[in-house]
């Protein structure tokens, strides 16, 4: 907490608070306004500038320090590079190419970033013969919201940005505009190449590889070509840089006074507006189409509202500089870099200040950072009004349904069910039905079920003697019809010696007679012979419906040494032979009997001064009264809705004091005396109470000190 501590032994310890020195403002050599930010120990601030280079046009650079100059040729070139490498390899290029050849003006056509091992490249490609801007991290192209080894992109309107959290730089490409910023505290005093030093002062701005600084920055900026590229026309270096001459007696351009007038005047303190206005003369004094003025008022107004302040300057170019927007979408000139999307995995950007772009109306919100489409609500709607999460998938009415993260529309699909294995039903009887799967009830699958209707009939004709029997084999539909000896009761065949189900008092059995020469079988039944012992504590009882009854408990039995028995009826109790203090008893519950056993235990005695007990089981001894002594117990005191902290210590008086009423032969009457067991030394203690309500009650109680036995009057 921005206080440093210092051991000094025998634990002691000195406090220093740390004292920030009073904040000095600065003045910044490109004249953008220096910002407050903290020391390294985050207790104290400084001020410090901020390194912004920029470029635009044909195309004019204004460098980190705010030396405005323009340069023309078509090569690769070095934006800016550490002069002691610290960042992991940090380094821009930028790539022009002759967008006006037969003047010789050149314009930006990409911006290449290195960090760690990774290569990005910003630029605009014809994509189905649309100029479209192409983001590439290492060759492959990438779309907003990719994150890789600390880099992050997006885009917004016309601008592609490129942020490395890590060291706080942050990249812009639209075309025919750049910016790079990176933060002073990391970047101060150690930055070459096209964008200069970022020293905070202009006249080391011009800095060749070599470390000799010159006066002219364009002849500089020939110096940092990338790896002496033959090919482009930037070499040999010419001794004299020259530009092409502005057209004769031009006067300045409609669009360039915009940037001296009203509309930008809210930003004229805060970024200086001379190297714009002379950038926008440059082009609008040597190229015929008129648009290439736009880029001048862009990056000023882009600028402008990377500092808070909106310029809302478009309309009134007399369209010369639109910005259209889709239909679903509505131009905003400083709307946030980060727009709210559906998507809420992305994790929001550092944010890079505002800048113009399409945005969704008030009230709806963007489906994802790729996509132009707006919603009033981050959810699909089904046709019954559910609504239901992007990507989220359902099945209903047998339809395979999906949220389309991409357009938030339900799209359904019949469901496909899996499939099954063919089945034929060509067994006799059976029948093929479809049967909804458990696992899947869209889907069905065919079962062979039995349908006897469908079984030919066939009887077969049988001796004398014999029956027809219906037989039934496993698997099978259809009955086979057999002719068997037998017997066939209620439409069932019985083997001989089969026994037949019949009334409850009666066994009956399927007999072949064996007198007959025909073999004929009967039915043949006898009566049913009861058991009706039951052993001790148990009772015959007759079931209604069933021929025999059964054996129920009555009572309680109780089996004791060699396997010696007693009944106990209910209520009834009974000592064990020669134990006295065990004594069992029956009890009934819910028709069930419950023998209980109690065990009676005795009190410890002096055997000297008992007697055994009428039951015989414990011996008894007449009670030794105690005397008259002081006794100790502990107990929470309360009082008045307060209560003792902890259990406190009390003292009390009890026991027996010598006492009496007796003749007396003297005085011919009675005599008594009485003693009581009380105090007779006691003092006040003191205790703090704690109330309910948080306070404190101090409260005094009496503590015995001595007891005795003090006469008193009977």
């Amino acid at each position: 907490n921005c206080t440093e501590l210092i051991c000094k032994g025998d634990n002691k310890v000195e406090v220093i608070p740390t004292h920030c020195p009073p904040v000095k403002e600065i003045t910044c050599a490109n004249k953008y306004p220096a910002i407050l930010v903290p020391d390294e120990n985050g207790c104290c601030y400084h001020y410090e500038c901020q390194c912004v280079c920029s470029g635009w046009g044909d195309p004019h650079y204004i460098t980190f320090d705010g030396t405005y100059y323009t340069f023309l040729e078509n090569c690769t070139y070095v934006l800016v590079k550490q002069i002691v490498p610290k960042y992991d390899n940090f380094r821009v290029y930028i790539d022009n190419y002759y967008c006006d050849s037969k003047d010789g003006l050149s314009c930006p056509k990409s911006i290449i970033i290195f960090y760690k091992s990774a290569e990005v490249l910003l630029t605009r490609e014809l994509v189905n013969g649309v100029m479209t801007n192409v983001m590439y991290f290492n060759k492959k192209i990438v779309k907003p919201g990719f994150k890789k080894d600390g880099i992050s992109f997006s885009t917004l309107g016309i601008n592609m940005i490129v942020e490395i959290p890590e060291i706080g730089a942050t990249i812009t490409f639209s075309g025919l505009i750049f910016s790079v910023k990176l933060p002073y505290s990391k970047f101060g005093n150690n930055t070459e190449g096209q964008c200069g030093t970022c020293t905070n002062n202009k006249l080391d701005e011009c800095r060749l590889p070599s470390g000799k600084i010159i006066s002219s920055c364009p002849q500089m900026a020939h110096h940092w070509i990338v790896d002496n590229n033959k090919s482009c026309h930037g070499l040999p270096i010419p001794p004299v840089v020259t530009t092409p001459s502005p057209k004769p007696h031009c006067e300045t351009p409609r669009l360039c006074k915009l940037i001296w007038s009203e509309i930008f005047a809210e930003c004229h303190a805060i970024i200086p507006p001379e190297p714009f206005f002379k950038g926008c003369v440059f082009d609008g004094c040597r190229i015929d189409d008129e648009s290439m003025q736009c880029s001048s008022l862009e990056i000023y107004a882009t600028e402008c509202a990377a500092r808070g302040v909106c310029i809302d300057w478009r309309g009134k170019t007399n369209n010369t500089c639109p910005y259209k927007c889709p239909e679903t979408t509505t131009y905003n000139p400083c709307g946030p870099i980060n727009p709210p999307t559906c998507d809420l995995s992305l994790v929001e950007l550092p944010g890079y200040g505002v800048t113009e772009g399409c945005f969704c109306p008030e009230g709806e919100t963007l489906i994802s950072e790729d996509s132009s489409m707006c919603v009033s609500e981050c959810s699909c709607r089904e046709p019954n009004g559910a609504t239901r999460q992007p990507g989220e998938k359902w099945t209903k009415d047998c339809q395979e349904c999906v949220c389309d993260k991409n357009t938030l529309k339900v799209h359904c699909t019949k469901h496909k069910c899996s499939l099954t294995q063919q089945v034929f039903c060509d067994e006799p009887g059976y029948m093929p039905v479809q049967i909804q799967i458990p696992e899947d009830p869209c889907c069905t699958r065919t079962e062979c079920y039995c349908n006897t209707s469908l079984c030919p009939e066939v009887t077969p004709q049988c001796l004398e003697g014999q029956e027809v029997i219906t037989v039934m084999q496993p698997g099978k539909c259809c009955p086979n019809f057999e002719c068997r000896h037998g017997c066939v009761v209620n439409e069932t065949y019985y083997a001989p010696g089969a026994v037949i189900p019949s009334g409850p008092c009666e066994e009956c059995t399927c007999s072949e007679s064996s007198y007959s020469s025909s073999h004929h079988a009967t039915v043949k039944c006898k009566p049913v012979i009861c058991d009706t012992y039951c052993p001790a504590g148990y009772k015959y009882t007759k079931e209604p419906g069933q021929c025999c009854g059964t054996c129920k408990a009555a009572a309680c039995v109780v089996t004791v040494g060699d396997n010696v028995t007693h009944v106990l009826q209910v209520g009834e109790f009974w000592h064990t032979p020669g134990d006295n203090c065990t004594i069992h008893t029956c009890e009934k519950y819910d028709n069930q009997f419950i023998l209980v056993v109690l065990q009676k235990s005795c009190p410890a005695f002096n055997p000297d001064d008992c007697d055994l007990s009428d039951d015989g089981c414990c011996k008894e001894c007449p009670l030794k009264l105690k005397s008259c002594m002081k006794h100790n117990t502990t107990t929470v005191i309360k009082y008045h809705g307060c209560v003792s902290p902890a259990p406190v210590e009390m003292t009390y008086c009890e026991g027996s004091c010598d006492a009496y009423s007796r003749y007396s032969l003297e005085a011919n009457t009675m005599e008594h005396k009485c003693s009581c067991c009380q105090e007779v030394k006691t003092s006040q203690r003191k205790v703090t109470l704690t109330c309910s309500d948080g306070t404190y009650l101090d409260h005094s109680y009496t503590y015995v000190e001595k007891c005795s036995c003090v006469s008193a009057e009977c």
